[in-house]
């Protein structure tokens, strides 16, 4: 778990990028972010349990690889999805479940997915070739690859989020990471959910998702069996992801 020194020190980090600007990661395209939180009915039922703050958003990437000087024209583009999320009461790292957990990096980020779900490739099911489009509708040069998300809590947190963009099964840029993208919400004790940080991610996010696929791939092997409940057999563990590299 992360000390409170820690998490201070990512949220200046973070403030300091927004006002005073950091240098930017990779994004070979453009990034179009959607999305409202949705605050708890009442501080009341906040503190029953019975309404959890939500935040439904969309966050799409539309890949120009002339912008980085590449030429992948039949590329697929995908998206790989990590969090980092803090509950400002108990001041810990806290996950969703306890596979999060083994697969957290030495910094509390962990490459999301549904549990049950083999592959990290945000909205991939077990079959390893059909993307759930309530999750993630896949896109390429010229039209957007877009994630669809609605993380929802009952504690009051800081929700930090990178998605990545990635060519994906293609005959151009396979494997190549073509665009970062940070957004992150709050929670306070009363329930309100608010916007924190939004916009294009900057350098050592991209060093930190590195080190997110290496502790998804080092906890795959023994991850027990995956079933996604979309039809494909259960796999006998998660799948490691092959070696990705920035455009």
């Amino acid at each position: 778990m992360k000390d409170r020194q820690s998490i201070h020190l990512a949220a200046v980090a973070a403030f300091l990028c927004l006002i005073a600007g950091c240098t930017a990661t990779i994004n070979c395209g453009t990034w179009a972010f959607s999305g409202t939180p949705v605050s708890a009915s009442s501080p009341a039922a906040f503190a029953a349990g019975t309404s959890f703050p939500n935040f439904p958003l969309s966050s799409a990437f539309t890949f120009t690889p002339a912008t980085c000087s590449q030429n992948c024209n039949s590329s697929t583009d995908v998206m790989i999805q990590m969090v980092y999320v803090y509950d400002t009461s108990t001041e810990t790292v806290v996950f969703p479940t306890s596979s999060y957990a083994a697969r957290q990096d030495a910094n509390g980020w962990v490459i999301d997915r549904v549990d049950g779900a083999a592959y990290g490739y945000y909205g991939l099911e077990n079959d390893g070739s059909t993307f759930f489009s309530g999750w993630n509708t896949t896109g390429g040069p010229g039209t957007a690859n877009t994630l669809f998300d609605q993380p929802q809590w009952n504690d009051p947190i800081l929700f930090y989020s990178v998605d990545a963009a990635v060519c994906w099964n293609s005959k151009d840029c396979n494997n190549k990471i073509d665009g970062y993208y940070f957004w992150s919400w709050t929670i306070d004790s009363t329930g309100t959910a608010s916007k924190f940080i939004i916009g294009p991610a900057w350098q050592d996010l991209n060093v930190e998702f590195l080190s997110a696929l290496s502790s998804w791939n080092k906890w795959a092997p023994s991850s027990g069996s995956e079933n996604d409940g979309f039809g494909a057999p259960a796999l006998p563990h998660a799948v490691v992801f092959p070696t990705l590299s920035d455009l």
